[in-house]
């Protein structure tokens, strides 16, 4: 195996070979190196806690050796990640065998050990520090930075494949979280498309109406005018002296007493010529949520709850049906404490337990087949009496324009949950 014995084969957790801590150094201080390197990275790499009175320290005691080896020993996870930079210019033959523990390892340390005390004759014990101090040496020159990024990589290639597999377990969740989103972005393109059409069609009525009034007043200037010189003519034949500047003026006199009289008779009806809006006192004018509770709870009020843009706000992660639930359950709260007339419009009426027998204290409607539930809240805010308070609780722009320009109050959906779950 190429990447080491993995801890929980027979093999790897049978004793070591009968080897002396002495011959392990270059492993060992290999180690370190790659520690005291690995703490520069970001984040910075994991190792054993009993190596920390070690690290920056000029050279390894052999006193420590033991310590720094038994540390090493108890964290397999942590030998395999070091074996992975181990290469001859940082470590020896032995120190690469003992990290990597391939299959047959013990018997080569055994060979190299026995290779090892056979040169160690040899040389005397001057040279064996000036290797092991140019060993050492070469750790650090060697990019020993850059072998300890190539063990944190394989840490963070374990931790990557956690995360992956965490993500495969959720994506049933965020398969639904999507598939509400298509839902609702189909919706508002919809919405829109609707909305380009009302516009459209205002536009052609608004040409078709200016175009009119130029012909009346056109038709009106020229009927004037024949009217002023038939009047002179008949005052001439009847021996009048009646001017055409005279009838100009009786004229301009008629019509002053005809707009007085327009006046009093918008006066005398009482009632408005379209609906406005509730006004806010100014505690509460710039806090929406204070702002919401004070609409939602206006007297005569009518309350229109734009149903799947609110419920989607607040629980985007359940089913319609249990949204509806749970939409309707506190706007019942809602109305049972302020006793506000509120209507839930839902889009569909051909939807599965769109109409549930529970009986409820809010209005609960949804649009017939072909219609928006947007297309059904602006028809009840035409429909209610000039004289009552409308309040439309949506985040949806269009809606929000149209109902506005009716007179009507908005209120976004996390103010008005805000308000209703208190």
């Amino acid at each position: 195996m190429a990447d080491g014995v993995d801890s929980d084969d027979p093999e790897d957790q049978a004793d070591e070979p009968d080897l002396d801590h002495r011959h392990l150094r270059s492993a060992l201080e290999f180690a370190l190196a790659v520690v005291e390197q690995g703490q520069k990275l970001r984040p910075p790499l994991a190792y054993p806690s009993s190596l920390r009175p070690f690290l920056r320290q000029p050279r390894l005691p052999t006193t420590a050796l033991g310590k720094v080896r038994r540390a090493i020993d108890a964290d397999p996870g942590f030998r395999r990640r070091l074996s992975a930079g181990a290469i001859p210019e940082l470590v020896d033959p032995i120190g690469i065998e003992w990290l990597r523990r391939d299959d047959g390892w013990r018997a080569r340390i055994a060979e190299l050990v026995a290779a090892a005390n056979d040169a160690e004759i040899a040389v005397s014990a001057d040279q064996a520090l000036r290797r092991s101090e140019r060993r050492r040496q070469a750790a650090e020159d060697a990019s020993a930075r850059s072998r300890a990024e190539v063990v944190a990589l394989r840490q963070r290639v374990t931790e990557l494949e956690r995360l992956l597999e965490d993500g495969r377990s959720a994506s049933g969740d965020a398969a639904a979280q999507r598939l509400a989103a298509e839902a609702e972005l189909s919706a508002a393109r919809l919405g829109a498309r609707h909305a380009n059409d009302r516009a459209d069609a205002a536009r052609v009525r608004a040409d078709a109406m200016a175009a009119e009034l130029d012909t009346t007043r056109r038709r009106a200037t020229d009927a004037e005018a024949q009217r002023d010189a038939l009047l002179a003519a008949r005052a001439e034949r009847a021996g009048s002296a009646v001017s055409s500047t005279d009838i100009v003026e009786l004229r301009d006199v008629a019509r002053h007493v005809r707009q007085l009289a327009d006046r009093l008779g918008e006066l005398v009806d009482a009632r408005p010529a379209r609906r406005m809006p509730v006004g806010l006192p100014g505690r509460v004018a710039g806090d929406a949520r204070k702002a919401a509770e004070f609409l939602l709870a206006t007297p005569g009020a009518l309350v229109l709850v734009d149903g799947y843009n609110v419920g989607l706000r607040a629980w985007p992660e359940v089913d319609l049906d249990v949204l509806r639930e749970r939409l309707l359950d506190a706007v019942d709260d809602h109305v049972r404490r302020t006793g506000v007339e509120v209507v839930v419009v839902f889009d569909g009426a051909d939807v599965v337990g769109a109409h549930s027998p529970r009986r409820r204290l809010a209005r609960v409607t949804f649009s017939p087949a072909g219609v928006t539930a947007d297309d059904v809240i602006r028809a009840e805010v035409d429909a209610a009496s000039f004289e009552r308070p409308v309040v439309v609780v949506t985040d949806d722009g269009a809606i929000r324009r149209d109902v506005t320009a009716a007179g009507a109050n908005t209120v976004s959906s996390q103010p008005f949950l805000d308000a209703i779950r208190r």
